[in-house]
């Protein structure tokens, strides 16, 4: 029997997109989260990710995961095409601070340039602002990562500053373009309200 959860976002998921369903990760994903996190072409746009990366941190990750999404202080899913569910695609998640949370996400090689880490981030932030206690997601992207910026562009994030974080990858600091989505920005461009939980 699984234990309580603290959450107030897990009762929304799984979750349907146009073409993608956001769900719960499990351990049958780490053989394609090893595969696709342990590509240097992946690792080095982000920050925590080391290389090499293979089954055993893909394991211990999707450990973590199950438990901080049970625990409510963030969320944590697995992105997969609506044809192909249990076939991981990529990640995604937020971790709440306060009025704010820190939104991120990647997707394996094969499926870059498809449109569909938009599509992602677009419900993930929907999820994120059904809590009334989150005003502001915030996120950012590599200076050397066009398509990730792109992405934030197109989902309504505004470029807020810079700064330096260390990627674990590259084993060095990199300048990274901080962005940020309002609430009533987020609202202004879905159309729709938002801060009721529940499932929409």
């Amino acid at each position: 029997m699984s234990p309580p959860s603290a959450s107030p976002w897990l009762d929304i998921v799984p979750l349907a997109t146009r073409r993608l369903v956001l769900r719960q990760p499990g351990f049958a994903d780490v053989p394609r989260l090893a595969l696709y996190a342990g590509d240097l072409a992946v690792a080095r746009m982000l920050v925590a990710v080391p290389h090499p990366y293979g089954e055993a941190h893909a394991s211990a990750f999707i450990g973590d995961v199950l438990a901080s999404n049970l625990a409510g202080s963030s969320l944590a899913l697995a992105v997969a095409r609506q044809k192909e569910p249990h076939a991981l695609a990529g990640m995604i998640s937020f971790t709440r601070e306060g009025r704010s949370a820190t939104i991120g996400w990647w997707f394996g090689r094969p499926y870059w340039g498809r449109g569909l880490a938009t599509e992602a981030v677009t419900a993930m932030a929907g999820i994120a602002f059904r809590d009334p206690q989150i005003d502001v997601l915030v996120a950012g992207a590599f200076a050397d990562n066009p398509g990730s910026l792109r992405v934030q562009e197109k989902a309504g994030f505004i470029r807020t500053g810079e700064s330096l974080r260390h990627s674990a990858a590259r084993g060095t600091d990199v300048l990274q373009i901080d962005t940020s989505l309002s609430r009533a920005a987020f609202a202004a461009l879905s159309g729709r309200p938002t801060g009721a939980m529940g499932r929409g």
